[in-house]
């Protein structure tokens, strides 16, 4: 199966994605069955390296191809092959964040792949990022947290949104105290550059789902 995820939608891709490994493979399984190709740094003689390899203990290997409008022409060409015909211990996903209509390769292969679009329908800000975290959706809520910071999205909005929210929680008093020290607490390692905000921000989340 060859997968055309198209679209800017990169936490409903990573869904998807995270769906179509459970199809494949258990999770314990996924660094011999699972790879992330970068288009930019990619080589005809990488790419059949990769493709040539078999699955281990799984139905088939699976290996995603970022940026692909990026793809050199001789990869390219080399795709266009594969697909018609492909193997069947491999399933590739090519990702783009928007096609241009007037690339041959992606006129060509549109026929012959399962194409997704990922327009983004709902809203993503931090208010979505809180609900998760109330919901305890751990690995959720941590892909829209990475999607709100590549996004631009300011550390500071991200802490008001999930204090904000805290007070809409039913909580007993020491778990709205506890929860309180988790925001503070990462709001002064922000502050004082004492961790990366990222950093601090996946930290913060990590505390609030598991307590």
């Amino acid at each position: 199966m060859v997968y055309l995820f198209v679209g800017e939608d990169e936490f409903s891709k990573d869904v998807k994605l995270q769906k179509i490994k459970q199809e494949f493979f258990p999770p314990q399984l996924e660094p011999f069955n699972f790879e992330i190709l970068y288009s930019k740094n990619l080589d005809l003689r990488t790419l059949k390296t990769r493709f040539f390899l078999l699955p281990i203990k799984a139905r088939q290997r699976l290996i995603l191809i970022k940026d692909a409008p990026a793809l050199r022409p001789d990869i390219k060409r080399y795709l266009l092959t594969l697909i018609k015909k492909p193997p069947s211990h491999l399933s590739l996903i090519l990702d783009a964040r928007r096609i241009d209509r007037r690339d041959q390769f992606f006129n060509q292969i549109s026929g012959l792949v399962k194409l997704i679009n990922f327009r983004q329908s709902k809203q993503i800000n931090a208010f979505t990022l809180a609900e998760q975290i109330i919901q305890k959706r751990t690995k959720p809520a941590m892909r829209l947290l990475r999607q709100l910071l590549l996004q631009g999205e300011r550390p500071e909005k991200i802490l008001g949104a999930l204090r904000y929210q805290l007070h809409g929680e039913r909580l007993s008093i020491f778990e709205r105290k506890k929860k309180l020290i988790f925001l503070l607490n990462c709001d002064i390692d922000i502050k004082t550059g004492r961790l990366k905000p990222d950093f601090a921000l996946e930290r913060l989340l990590i505390r609030l789902c598991y307590f």
